[in-house]
């Protein structure tokens, strides 16, 4: 598998939080299929979506299927991804945030390591490589050719690309997700004339995008809302859910809501 290959895009966008940088990735190895990290992390939402559903959201041992957070190295809170195994009584399970479970995703399938390669981080100041890069990592990683290569369109998008923002000169306004599909009926323009309208976006298209992603917030029609003993709640870490695109007349990602 060469993920150098894979559609990745890297874009600039015109947020309000400020300057920011948007990143794709797709395989583009398997382009008459649908990639297996997209098809595993489909899997794993609707196996632990389906133990939700029977009332089944701990293991044998009282940990949560699902949660947002972990290290990639800790001895006390590893991150992990975990398919379910019923002959084995192993249930599903998920301890991730956004970019680990991409990292976790593509080892998994690929036996991916992202250790192999060196990246200049602008935050740090110096040149590093690390086995699970965070989000703002994944940018970088892509706008310096490492591992995945760049498209620039949102209507060359394919279920399995990997969608990363950044706002530069921070790491705490990060997020990685995986890209499952554009609603292209879902287009309208933006909204001019509001108090808070962004001028910098007239004449630019919104459209609907479903993503995977592991997260402690939430998106709209979001599959980590739960029926806990008949009351709706938030359980964070992997799931699915709609955010907004916004794109130029030739589907350049310039904004996001």
């Amino acid at each position: 598998m060469n993920l150098k290959k894979t559609n990745l895009k890297t874009l600039p966008t015109l947020l309000p939080l400020g300057i920011a940088v948007m990143c794709f990735a797709a395989d583009a190895t398997v382009k008459a299929d649908t990639p297996q990290h997209y098809q595993a992390a489909s899997m794993l939402i609707d196996q632990i979506t389906f133990c939700q559903s029977q009332g089944v959201f701990v293991d044998g041992n009282g940990v949560a299927l699902n949660r947002y957070g972990g290290s990639w190295n800790s001895n006390s809170n590893p991150s992990f991804i975990r398919f379910a195994d019923p002959e084995n009584g192993i249930l599903p399970g998920n301890n991730t945030k956004c970019s680990p479970l991409v990292t976790h995703l593509f080892k998994t399938l690929y036996n991916w390591n992202w250790s192999n390669y060196s990246f200049y981080d602008p935050i740090l100041g110096i040149n590093k490589s690390t086995a699970s890069p965070q989000a703002y990592q994944y940018c970088l990683l892509i706008k310096q050719g490492l591992g995945l290569s760049q498209v620039m369109t949102l209507d060359e998008a394919l279920p399995g690309d990997v969608l990363s923002w950044w706002q530069v000169g921070s790491s705490s306004s990060d997020h990685t997700m995986i890209i499952e599909s554009v609603n292209w009926g879902s287009a309208k323009p933006y909204p001019l004339g509001y108090a808070n309208s962004n001028p910098a976006l007239a004449g630019t298209t919104y459209y609907e995008v479903t993503v995977i992603d592991s997260s402690s917030d939430t998106h709209t029609s979001d599959s980590r809302f739960v029926n806990v003993n008949g009351n709706l709640e938030h359980i964070a870490g992997i799931g699915r859910g709609v955010i907004g695109l916004l794109v130029n007349s030739n589907f350049g990602i310039v904004g996001r809501t």
